[in-house]
């Protein structure tokens, strides 16, 4: 009978921490362009004048700009859309606003 054997080799500690750290620190710095996108969004909302842009909630996951709330009519919809994908670094805009009176 035959038998086989399998090696595994797994990556010194110092290695594996530096590799941890590393995926840590792009992680945060991911985060940090998320956050500051979604505030250069929020103020390019503001520009308009439209008080229920300004009332819009703003997310971004991976550059995914995520638009929460509601607005008055359609053409407020569009507006908040085409201005969040005008902002430098939205790759993508996902409206989940609503049209309607507000609650």
């Amino acid at each position: 009978m035959t038998r086989s054997a399998a090696l595994l080799i797994l990556p010194s500690q110092p290695e594996a921490d530096k590799d941890a750290r590393q995926t840590g620190a792009q992680l945060l710095t991911r985060t940090l362009e998320d956050l500051h996108l979604a505030e250069r969004v929020q103020r390019a909302l503001c520009e308009p004048g439209y008080r229920p842009l300004r009332e819009i909630q703003v997310t971004v996951h991976a550059r995914l700009v995520i638009l929460r709330g509601r607005v008055p009519s359609y053409y407020l919809k569009q507006l908040a859309q085409t201005t969040a994908l005008a902002v430098p670094g939205a790759h993508q805009v996902r409206n989940d606003l609503e049209v309607g009176r507000p609650s």
